[in-house]
Order: structure tokens, then C-alpha cells, then sequence
């Protein structure tokens, strides 16, 4: 907003207008200070005015063309009311008028202050302009230095970006070099195949040829088989360095994959730099259009578009050129590919040979087992006299546990002539025992009919049933106290007692500890009072030897019972030893027999087992010869006799040889054809798998049609019929995506919106199925709350 001045492009008076008012307005003021003797105090303003009016003459904007007039109109207006005040200080009027106001208070002239303010807001004007100057100024370089920067940016990726191009030709060049390496190697390796193929027909041809004697045909045969055995040789020879070659080849191009696969991240990363130096190109190209709005400096913007075109064209032309590199780097890897599948190949024969070798050293092994198994059959056959049971692992073992048996029954047989002589001294032993115990018997009955004794019994009766009344008393007390600590315990655990519990506990101990030794002092009288009552010997305990010495005697006693322990066991340690002795003998014996058998066949030598391979190869080979000189015969008959040779026959042999080769080739269609099977059979129960982790993981139905197409169909959402209108076809050969009942169906309108955002903007096929799976699922789970 501009304020309005007398001198402001603001003003609605004209020049003259506002000169005369300034010149009035000066006049008086100056007639005021004269009066009140401030006569160089205007004279001050008036040099500031002028200085003032100098610098704004001197310092006018050159761009601001269209207000030229207006301070060269300010500048005559200020001169003309500075030589109006000049005139009004100088004229004889000057008296007059200070006696005229002579009357006023001493007041500041009413346009002093919007002067000073308009003077102010010059000075300040003056001073933006020339910020603004500078700031221009230093635009113009910094952007001069952006220039020269870009310059040097843009010269140096081109360098990088040459460098790469460069770099890529030459491994472009060594990646074709080695294709066409792997290719003649693949011709001469067909080549060779054909030599072989042409050579074992030839081979076949002289073979059906050779109508000679058949030492001259069978020497010709082994030639020639010694001969493909010796190419084959040579050729198994130059399949392992042709291999060897394709390995280093593989080696090459994996090389090649990572360089280039490290130029594709540099190119990436130079890519990067170029957009973020497109994005500050745009910021310093709006800046310049905006510096351009002030400075006007079109030679600038031509060069900066000028470069900017130029740079947008290299970068298109580096596109362009890993689009390319990229081609070549898929056909580098189908090239890649093929080389892998011969590796699995040649891994493939090697795992046969190894298979072979493995089969060798298993024939090995079995030929040692069966060995060792002949030799366990004849130690069985040592110990074997009859059938062997069920609870025996061998037959050794059961013959060693019968030849122990005889002998543990022998001891015992042993061991019992020795021990009747001693049951007949016990028997002696319990017949008096017996009679003993007898007289002990009537003794208690005795006992039992005396009054002194029944009344004794029924106090002690009466006295065991009081004890007993008062233990079962003692222990309900137990229990009753044990239930109220619980209870105060489970209530009331702050005001539970643990120490009086305690107490408790160690006097019931202590009555405890009382009680049973008032038991057995009970005891200890019964015996006592038994032992008074009954002076005789009591049963169960041995008599006494009648001696008067009884410490010398138990002594005696004692001495005789450890050496007949002694003895016993010692006889039982003679029996194990003998029976030990008797089977290590047998052993002996088994180990000699055992010996000798292993001697007679060593002594015989197996020069070649019944069927070997070998054997079976020349079996067929001779077969195969011999059917083919019956053949040769029955031709040469055939062609030699002239009735026979009116009619369209064969020979039998031929036939024969036919049929053979027939069943052969059958047998290879039906293994071929079970294998193919087996395969099948093999591949669903996967694809069966995958289908069920789809299903369970994603929520899709997969299901795979020929041509490389694969359907899928969400649980969310299934297909109400079998055309499967809900459903979704993925062509992987042209990489495109059908909606079952066509583009028209509800289906297909349902999921436009999501197939337009996540399939043609975003190009995301998984996005895709997730959020259709997402949203599916919400429908179903409203819906299942509808119902």
C-alpha cells in the first residue's frame, strides 16, 4: 500500500498544486522560527532537503522506466518550494508577517512530520534498492558457479557413462565369444556322436556282411569290439575335456552375469544421480525463470533449456542402452540355462558311475557277508544236534545253554549225594524239637487251667483293653488339636502360634517315647514272668551243650557255623570252576572242528561265480552271434534255392531276431511308460500339495490348464456354477490376465476399480490378489452377520 504524500506517485494534487502549498507551508514555518530565533534550524532541513533531492536525482532506478516522470516532477517541486521559502525569508514582508504572528505559541508546522516520515521511508526505499541490487548481483554468481558446477557434473557422467559403454562392449564381445566357444563345442561333441553312430553302423553293417568262416567272423567281431571299446575309450576321454571346457565356459559366463549385474547396479545408481540431478536442474531452472521475471536475461534460459534438452536425450539414450544390455543379459542366462542342464547331465552320469562303483564294493561286501555267514552256519551246525526252540537267538546259543544245563545238573546231582547224609541228621533234629515242643504244650495247658494265672490273664486283659481305649482317646485329641491349628492357620494366620505348635509337637513326641518304653518294659516282664513261671527250655531256642563253661561253648558253636559257611561256599565255588572247566573244554573242541572246516575251504579257490556279469554279456553276445549266423545260412539257402526264393518269405531266424527286438523295444515303452506314469503320479501329489498350502495360506483355489495357464479362484467368493464366472485366468506365455464370464460379467465390474488401481497403475499382480482376497472376505463376513 502507498501512502499518500504530497509527494508520493500517491498524490491526487498536481505538481504546481503541491509546490505552492509546500512553498506556503515552508513560508510560515519559516516566519514562526524567525520570531522565536530557530532561524538555522530550517536552514538545516532545507540542506538535507537539498542533499536529499541531489541523491534521489543521482540515484534513480534504471529499470522502472515507466515512472521517469514522477521524481524528476518530485525533484522541481522541491527546488521550486525551496526557492519559495528562499523568496518568503528574503522579502521586506518577513516583519510584517513575524509581527503578525508574533501572538502564536511556538507549534512545529503541520506537514513537519509526514515530511520526516516521507523522508525516512525514501531513505529506506533507497536502501532496499540497493539490497536488492545485491542480492542480484549475488544471485547472478551463485547461479554463474551452479552453472559451471552442472557443467562438470554433466561432463563427468558422461565420461562414467562412455566408460560403461565401453565396458559393456567388451563384455558383450567376450560373452559372445564364449557362445560361440560353447556352440563349437556342442557341434564337434555332435560330431563326434555322429562318428560313433556311423561307425557302430558300419560296425553292424560288416557284422551282417561277414558271410566267412566263423573264426574269421568271430575274429572280426572281437576286433571291432576291441576297436569301439578303445573309441569309446577316446570318447569318454574328450566328453570329460569337453566338459571340463563347458565347466569353464559356465565359470566364464557366471563371470560375465556378475559384471554385468554390477554394471546394471552402477548404471542404476547412475540413473539415480541423473534424477536427482533432473530434480535440482528443475529447482535451478525455476529459479532462473524466477530470477528471469527480474533480470530479463533470456540468453541464460536458452543455453539452460538448450543443456537440459541435451540431457534429457542422454539419458533416453542410456535407457535405451541398458534396455538393450538387459536383452543381452536374458539371453546370457537362457545360454546359462543350457549349460546348467548339460552340467546336470554330466552330474547325472557321474552319480550313475558312482552308483556302479557303489554296487561294485556292495557285491564286495555281500560275497565277504556270505562267506561269514557259511562259517556262523557251520558253527551252528557244531552245537545243532537237534532242533533248535523259540527262546534261543542261535543255535550256538541254545547248544552252549544245553551243554551248561548238563553240566549244572551233574553238580547238582553231586551236591545232593553229599547232602542226604545231613537231612537225615535234621530229620533227627526236629523228631526231638517235636517231642520238645510237645512237653512245652502240656506245660501251658497246665498254666492255662491254674485259677492264679486265669485271674492274672483278665486283669492284664482288662488293662491291654484300657490301654488301647486310651491310645485311640490320645489319638482323637491329636487329630481334634491338629484340626484346630489348621483351622487357625487358615483363618487366622496372624494370630497363629508356630512356637506352641512346635511345643506341641515335641511333648507328643516325648508321650510317644514314654509309651513305647512302657511297651517294652511290659514286654520285658511278660518274658520275665514267663521265664519264672516255666523253668524249662523255651521253643525256638537251642539246648544248651551240658558243660559248665557256656562262653567256651558258644565260642565253639560260633567257629563251627563260619567254617561250615566257609565249606558251603566253597563247594559251590568248585562246582562253578568244574562246570566252567567242562564247557571251555567243549569249546575247545567246537574251535578245532571249526578250524579244520575253515582249512578245507581254504584250500578251495573260487576262480568265477556261477552268474557273474560277465558271463551274461558273452552269454548274449554269443546268443546274438549265433542267431545271426543261423540267419545268415537260412538266407543264403533262401537265396540259392530257386523255388523257394518265388515266394516273399523269411527266415525263421529272422523272424525270431525280430520278435526279440520287438520284445525289447516293448519292454523300453512299458518302463518308459510306468516311469512316465510314476512321474505323473508324482507331480499331482505336488501339485495337490501346493494347491493345498495355496488354499490354506493365500484363500485361492488354484487349478493349472495346459498351454501355461493357471486359474485361480478365491474361497471368499467361489463360482455359483461350473463356468467359472468368479474366477481369474493368468496366461504366462503372453502375460495376461482374463476374468471368467468376460470383461462384462458382475464379476468383472465388481473388481475393476481394484484391478485398474493395482494391476494397470501400480503393475502389481500380488497387491492385487491380496486386496481383492481382503475385500472378498469382508463382504463374506458381512454377509455371515446378515444371515
Amino acid at each position: 500500500m502507498i501512502p499518500r504524500t504530497p509527494q508520493g506517485p500517491g498524490s491526487d494534487c498536481p505538481p504546481s498544486t503541491t509546490g505552492s502549498r509546500r512553498g506556503s507551508v515552508s513560508s510560515n514555518s519559516n516566519n514562526f522560527r524567525a520570531t522565536t530565533s530557530s532561524l538555522p534550524r530550517p536552514q538545516a532541513s532545507l540542506r538535507e532537503s537539498r542533499l536529499n533531492a541531489i541523491r534521489g536525482s543521482s540515484i534513480q532506478p534504471s529499470y522502472n522506466l515507466a515512472q521517469e516522470g514522477k521524481p524528476r516532477s518530485q525533484s522541481q517541486s522541491r527546488s521550486r518550494s525551496m526557492s519559495q521559502s528562499r523568496q518568503s525569508t528574503t522579502s521586506p514582508n518577513f516583519p510584517r508577517a513575524a509581527s503578525h504572528e508574533s501572538s502564536k505559541e511556538n507549534v512545529a508546522p503541520a506537514d513537519a512530520e509526514e515530511y520526516e516520515a516521507q523522508r525516512r521511508q525514501i531513505e529506506q526505499l533507497k536502501a532496499d534498492l540497493g539490497t536488492l541490487r545485491y542480492t542480484i548481483t549475488t544471485a547472478e554468481a551463485d547461479q554463474e558457479i551452479a552453472r559451471v558446477q552442472q557443467e562438470n557434473e554433466l561432463r563427468k557422467a558422461r565420461a562414467l557413462a562412455d566408460d560403461e559403454f565401453k565396458k559393456k562392449q567388451a563384455a558383450e564381445s567376450e560373452a559372445n565369444a564364449a557362445l560361440r566357444h560353447v556352440e563349437r563345442l556342442q557341434q564337434e561333441l555332435q560330431e563326434l556322436r555322429e562318428t560313433h553312430d556311423g561307425q557302430k553302423a558300419e560296425a553292424e553293417k560288416r557284422a551282417k556282411a561277414a558271410e566267412d568262416e566263423s573264426r574269421l567272423l568271430r575274429e572280426q567281431i572281437e576286433d571291432l569290439n576291441a576297436a569301439r571299446d578303445e573309441q569309446a575309450r577316446l570318447e569318454e576321454r574328450k566328453v570329460t575335456d569337453l566338459q571340463s571346457q563347458i565347466q569353464t565356459a559356465s565359470n566364464q559366463i557366471a563371470k560375465l552375469e556378475q559384471d554385468g549385474q554390477a554394471r546394471e547396479d552402477a548404471l542404476r545408481h547412475v540413473q539415480e544421480q541423473l534424477a536427482g540431478k533432473d530434480n535440482s536442474i528443475g529447482e535451478l531452472e525455476a529459479e532462473v525463470l524466477r530470477l528471469k521475471a527480474h533480470t530479463g536475461d533470456a540468453e541464460t534460459m536458452a543455453i539452460i533449456r538448450r543443456e537440459l534438452s541435451e540431457q534429457v536425450q542422454h539419458i533416453r539414450h542410456l535407457e535405451a542402452t541398458n534396455e538393450r544390455q538387459l536383452a543381452e543379459l536374458k539371453r546370457l542366462r537362457q545360454t546359462h540355462k543350457a549349460v546348467e542342464i548339460v552340467e546336470e547331465e554330466k552330474a547325472t552320469l557321474l552319480r550313475k558311475l558312482d552308483a556302479a562303483e557303489d554296487m561294485r564294493a556292495e557285491l564286495g561286501e555281500e560275497r565277504r557277508q556270505r562267506e561269514r555267514l557259511e562259517a556262523e552256519r557251520l558253527a551252528w551246525a557244531a552245537y545243532l544236534e537237534h532242533e533248535g526252540q523259540a527262546e534261543f537267538d542261535s543255535p550256538e546259543a541254545m547248544a552252549r545253554a544245553l551243554v551248561e544245563e548238563r553240566f549244572n545238573s551233574a553238580s547238582l546231582l553231586e551236591k545232593l549225594g553229599s547232602i542226604q547224609p545231613q537231612v537225615a541228621e535234621r530229620d533227627s533234629l526236629i523228631k526231638d524239637l517235636e517231642d520238645e515242643k510237645a512237653s512245652l504244650v502240656s506245660q501251658i495247658e497246665q498254666l492255662k487251667t491254674s485259677p492264679v494265672s486265669g485271674s492274672f490273664d483278665k486283669a492284664r486283659q482288662r488293662f491291654d483293653r484300657q490301654r488301647v481305649l486310651a491310645e485311640k482317646e490320645v489319638e482323637f485329641l491329636r487329630a481334634q488339636l491338629k484340626s484346630y491349628d489348621s483351622e487357625d492357620m487358615t483363618l487366622q494366620p496372624e494370630a497363629y502360634d508356630e512356637t506352641k505348635a512346635q511345643r506341641i509337637q515335641e511333648l507328643e513326641s516325648l508321650v510317644d517315647k514314654y509309651k513305647a518304653e512302657v511297651h517294652n518294659l511290659e514286654s520285658e516282664l511278660r518274658s520275665a514272668e514267663s521265664s519264672s513261671n516255666s523253668p524249662g527250655a523255651v521253643a525256638g531256642v537251642k539246648r544248651p551243650l551240658p558243660t559248665d563253661d557256656t562262653a567256651d561253648s558258644q565260642q565253639h558253636h560260633e567257629q563251627l557255623g563260619q567254617l561250615a559257611r566257609k565249606n558251603r561256599k566253597l563247594q559251590d565255588d568248585f562246582s562253578s570252576l568244574e562246570t566252567k572247566h567242562k564247557v571251555l573244554q567243549k569249546e575247545l573242541s567246537v574251535a578245532q572242528e571249526q578250524l579244520a572246516a575253515a582249512k578245507q575251504t581254504s584250500n578251495v579257490r573260487i576262480l568265477q561265480m556261477r552268474s557273474n556279469p560277465t558271463d551274461d554279456y558273452q552269454a548274449a553276445k554269443q546268443a546274438t552271434i549265433n542267431e545271426l549266423r543261423n540267419e545268415n545260412v537260412e538266407l543264403r539257402l533262401l537265396v540259392h534255392d530257386g523255388e523257394t526264393s518265388k515266394f516273399p518269405v523269411v527266415p525263421v531266424s529272422t523272424l525270431i531276431a525280430l520278435q526279440r527286438d520287438l520284445q525289447t523295444a516293448r519292454d523300453e515303452t512299458a518302463s518308459a511308460r510306468k516311469k512316465c506314469q510314476r512321474l505323473k503320479e508324482v507331480w499331482t501329489d505336488k501339485s495337490a500339495e501346493f494347491k493345498e498350502a495355496v488354499f490354506q495360506l493365500l484363500g485361492w483355489h488354484v487349478t493349472f490348464i495346459p498351454s501355461n495357464k493357471m486359474r485361480l479362484e478365491s474361497v471368499y467368493y467361489p463360482s455359483e456354477t461350473d463356468e467359472h464366472e468368479r474366477s481369474i485366468v493368468f496366461d504366462g506365455e503372453r502375460g495376461s490376465m482374463k476374468v471368467g464370464g468376460g470383461p462384462k460379467s458382475a464379476f468383472a465390474l465388481k473388481i475393476s476399480d481394484t484391478r485398474k488401481y493395482w494391476v494397470t497403475e501400480k503393475n502389481c499382480i500380488p497387491g492385487f490378489l491380496a486386496a481383492l482376497t481382503l475385500e472378498l472376505y469382508d463382504e463374506a463376513v458381512r454377509e455371515g452377520n446378515d444371515k
